[in-house]
């Protein structure tokens, strides 16, 4: 018995000691060119014990109390990561030199949203009615063009109208941890003949995402093209292709209804959410550069229109059900072809 407590003890320990691994909450956002991505940010990928460093940072370790855990290689890890702008150093402590929000921070970036989300015009309900319209034979496809038309592709007339610039947004990777159960996101890619291919995703679908075939194959099979077995393998497996390897993706065409009735969408969007912070005040609140934390806020801002949709089941949202026994990417990609269908 005595054993047995000690064991109980020493795990109880092992629990309050246990380190909480904020990196694995990084997020990625390419904007334009104007890149705020530090460019040591992948050195905590490659190595586990700078990735522990920094965990340690943001959990608000100082200098003396990382001496402790890493006696011997502490300062080389320290140096690759200030040199790589990933860290800088004040006296006995250390700051991310890129948006990280955590603890009381993300307490108070989440009270901040749901706050603001009460407000009558916070409701998308006037966006989705549209959508629901256009897709009431196929419902499914409403949370893709949700999210890959409208919530996930206003950063750019939305950053320049609220900065007042031309520039676009900048790329930055920042840490909101714990992260929003909503989140999710779009990944677009063009061909050659700039088509387009909207891929929407969630960290529910990250194992399946390392198993993508290559953009070139989804266009390949929409088009009735020559596709090798594995990806063909692939598309049936998740229902972008039937069993007899001919292509289930949904495609529409530049400047068609939908297209055009997801830009009109869009453009109500930005309206109905441009204004809705004063990024300069919050910034200084939370101690991250304005423009930063514009993407950060309006991200969480879309994850909890999400959350909203799903509670009142206004609409069907196939990635976020952790019930759903069966992934189908049928309703989370799309093409635009340009002048084709």
């Amino acid at each position: 018995m005595k054993r047995i407590l000690t064991l109980l003890l020493l795990l109880s320990s092992y629990q309050l000691l246990a380190q909480t691994d904020y990196w694995a909450h990084l997020v990625y956002f390419s904007g334009c060119p104007v890149n705020h991505i530090p460019k040591g940010i992948t050195i905590p990928d490659r190595d586990k014990g700078s990735r522990t460093i920094i965990n340690d940072i943001i959990g608000g370790d100082s200098y003396a109390q990382l001496q402790q855990k890493f006696p011997d290689s502490l300062d080389v890890k320290l140096e690759r990561l200030i040199a790589g702008k990933v860290i800088e150093r004040s006296g006995d402590h250390f700051k991310p030199l890129f948006p990280v929000l955590v603890g009381e921070k993300r307490k108070e970036l989440q009270t901040l949203i749901h706050d603001r989300h009460s407000g009558s015009s916070f409701s998308v309900d006037d966006i989705v009615a549209p959508l629901k319209k256009y897709f009431a034979s196929n419902p499914e496809m409403v949370f893709h063009f949700l999210w890959s038309r409208i919530l996930d592709e206003c950063w750019w007339s939305l950053y320049n109208s609220t900065f007042h610039t031309r520039k676009g947004p900048p790329s930055i990777a920042f840490i909101v941890s714990p992260p929003h159960p909503y989140q999710c996101g779009t990944n677009s890619d063009y061909s050659r003949d700039n088509d387009m291919l909207a891929l929407s995703w969630s960290y529910n679908l990250f194992d399946e995402f390392f198993t993508l075939p290559p953009t070139k194959s989804f266009f390949d099979l929409a088009l009735n093209k020559t596709v090798s077995k594995s990806d063909i393998d692939f598309f049936v497996k998740y229902s972008l292709a039937d069993g007899g390897g001919h292509s289930m993706i949904f495609t529409y065409t530049e400047n068609d209804p939908l297209d055009n009735l997801c830009d009109s969408l869009k453009k109500c969007y930005i309206k109905k959410i441009k204004g809705l912070f004063n990024y300069k005040k919050l910034g200084q609140n939370f101690g991250i550069p304005a423009d930063d934390l514009f993407l950060v806020v309006l991200h969480e801002v879309a994850y909890e229109i999400i959350r909203d949709l799903h509670d009142k089941k206004s609409i069907y949202i196939p990635i976020i059900l952790q019930d759903n026994p069966a992934i189908n990417f049928r309703y989370l990609v799309s093409i635009r072809f340009r002048g084709k269908s």
